[in-house]
């Protein structure tokens, strides 16, 4: 009788433990999801990068621009940007808020007919000057453009890719932009 109570007894030990070890491991596990929602409010304050939310809002034109919803155009997914004219100055553009004096990386996949010679890719600052910018010309498949900058003292930027159409029909299709580096609310 007196083997029984003691392994009664271990037992329950055994058990009060594992409780007491499955709250400990529960209380961490939970402890690191209300860490990881703090982190979630630090997102990056851009939107709508790969053009799947539809209208648009996060996105302006510039001359003769909009989107393809459905078309089949896409690098990813179901919707593209589009960039089209014969003549003068067409793009697109987002403002963007980003942490003043801080290192970012800028791609998008684009493609263009064969006659674009004068395409840009980059960051203007708010009164719309160049940042910095990559020039790029006919990219007859979706190609990958990254562009690394810093910024200044300002936080408010505009990412863009545009071209200047020369006197025939051009095109420039624009899809999934990325935009990396440090979210101007999250502390360091």
């Amino acid at each position: 009788m007196k083997l029984i109570k003691n392994q009664s007894r271990n037992l329950l030990t055994q058990g009060v433990l594992i409780n007491i070890l499955g709250m400990a491991v529960g209380s961490i596990l939970l402890t690191n999801i209300s860490i990881n929602q703090v982190h979630a409010s630090c997102a990056a304050p851009y939107g709508n990068l790969d053009f799947e939310q539809q209208p648009s809002s996060y996105w302006l034109t510039e001359g003769r621009a909009g989107f393809d919803i459905n078309k089949g155009y896409s690098f990813r997914g179901q919707n593209n940007a589009w960039i089209r004219n014969v003549s003068d100055w067409n793009a697109i553009r987002q403002q963007v808020r980003l942490k003043p004096n801080s290192n970012y990386t800028l791609e998008a996949y684009v493609r263009t007919s064969a006659n674009v010679t004068d395409g840009y890719f980059g960051v203007r600052d708010t009164q719309q000057k160049v940042w910095s910018e990559l020039k790029f010309g006919s990219l007859p498949q979706y190609t990958k453009l990254t562009l690394q900058f810093r910024t200044g003292n300002a936080s408010t930027y505009n990412i863009f890719t545009g071209f200047w159409a020369l006197g025939q029909d051009s095109w420039v299709q624009v899809d999934n932009y990325s935009l990396k580096g440090p979210s101007p609310s999250c502390p360091q």
